[in-house]
């Protein structure tokens, strides 16, 4: 059975928050383009975020369904893409190399929307992209992020279906714990962490990991 290595993309592969970008990105997008009601729900769901009215993973449904079809026209999510690709972290991306050339397959396991994740993972020549869907692309009522549990269980199906199993985990954070946890038997490996995710990790990661 092929060995898998994970990585996680915000703080880790790329040094930023990738959906924060992707809010700007658009807002400003859909200003210069006279789409008021994007910019509006962008204002109107971050605001309720703010004032903890929704989880974070709501306003990103809610969101994702808004922007979505906006993005992908008139080559606005290209652009996004091409302007997240330099925070590239070379630093990581040196850490992958070597599994790469053990012929690890590569997955980039993310909470990051699939559809801009997924590009992203092909320019950087990773083999495989676990990532958020579109509301659009899920039954009603049964949409969720790809973070947590979540994340294990979607990549899990995905290894079993390229007959692979998990070997290395590389992130920054700690909602990356059950990530982690289910690595029992590989190398787990914390690049960039704040205090608040080391803390977290040290608490609660069951498996055996390394800071870097």
């Amino acid at each position: 059975m092929r060995k898998a290595l994970a990585i996680d993309l915000d703080g880790t592969l790329l040094c930023t928050n990738t959906f924060r970008d992707y809010l700007s990105y658009c807002g400003s997008a859909a200003l210069h383009h006279f789409r008021f009601d994007i910019c509006l729900s962008i204002l109107w769901w971050v605001m309720l975020r703010k004032l903890r009215f929704v989880s974070h993973s709501r306003m990103k449904e809610a969101l994702l369904d808004r922007t979505a079809a906006f993005m992908t026209q008139q080559g606005h999510l290209d652009n996004f893409i091409e302007e997240e690709m330099t925070f590239l972290n070379p630093h990581v991306q040196q850490l992958m190399e070597p599994y790469r050339n053990r012929g690890h397959l590569l997955v980039l396991a993310t909470a990051a929307p699939a559809f801009y994740a997924h590009p992203i993972a092909e320019i950087l020549r990773l083999d495989l992209c676990c990532g958020t869907p579109l509301p659009s692309e899920v039954v009603i009522g049964e949409w969720k992020e790809c973070v947590g549990q979540h994340k294990v269980d979607a990549l899990q199906r995905l290894l079993q279906v390229h007959k692979a199993e998990l070997d290395v985990v590389i992130t920054d954070h700690s909602d990356d714990l059950p990530l982690l946890n289910s690595n029992t038997t590989g190398r787990n490996i914390v690049v960039g962490a704040d205090s608040r995710s080391l803390a977290a990790i040290s608490k609660g990661c069951t498996s055996a990991w390394e800071q870097i």
